[in-house]
């Protein structure tokens, strides 16, 4: 009998000393979060601050989503959703990665803009907190996706979206008593179309089948 120097699949020869061995392929792996599977993907989902943690080098895809804002007061434009950014073939090493979850804004009770959403944050990747709608007397506020205006017998216009990662509020377009709805990764917030009329939200964007990052419906009253 003699040596098959010809190795099969997952094996390497080493000619010295006559003898196989297996090629092992190294499967790369995290902590951090809350972890999942799916087929043969592992998921890291961080629902507060932490840290990602690779053991080495490899690429990742990322979602960063924002805490959404709150919507605003008197008949108050809807709230902007969080800033949505999402990419693949991001590089991560062996090294600790900080994680920042921004918590959603508060809804303005009375007169006012609601509260921003605060920002989230992997590595260098930010998202922006959503603005807060505004009401009968101020504008909605910019941010990830902006806040709704208020039409009346003086409009406030709807914030501004964050360029790549969401859309404005929605128009006031000469309706009357109305707050529009709040931008979404999707689209722009819903129009004031008549009179005591509220906006509808933003669509938000579907990752993997889960829809993140809708805007909120702005207020009407009778």
């Amino acid at each position: 009998s003699g040596v098959d120097t010809g190795t099969s699949a997952n094996e390497d020869y080493d000619a010295t000393d006559d003898y196989y061995s297996p090629t092992i392929e190294r499967i790369p792996r995290a902590t951090g979060g809350d972890i999942t599977t799916d087929g043969d993907y592992t998921i890291h989902t961080f629902t507060e601050n932490g840290t990602f943690e690779p053991d080495s080098e490899f690429d990742v895809e990322y979602l960063v989503v924002a805490g959404g804002s709150g919507g605003g007061g008197k008949r108050g434009g809807g709230g902007g959703a969080g800033g949505y950014r999402t990419a693949s073939g991001f590089g991560v090493t062996a090294q600790e990665y900080g994680i920042i979850v921004g918590s959603g804004g508060a809804g303005k009770t009375g007169v006012g803009a609601g509260s921003d959403g605060d920002d989230s944050v992997f590595d260098t990747i930010t998202s922006d907190g959503g603005g807060g709608g505004g009401d009968d007397s101020i504008a909605g506020r910019d941010g990830g996706s902006g806040g709704g205006g208020f039409e009346g017998d003086v409009d406030f216009q709807p914030g501004e979206g964050t360029v790549g990662q969401g859309h404005d509020g929605g128009a006031v377009a000469g309706a009357s008593h109305g707050g529009s709805g709040g931008g979404g990764a999707s689209e722009v917030g819903g129009t004031v179309t008549s009179n005591k009329y509220a906006g509808p939200g933003g669509d938000g964007t579907a990752f993997y089948g889960t829809v993140y990052a809708g805007g909120g419906g702005g207020g009407a009253n009778d």
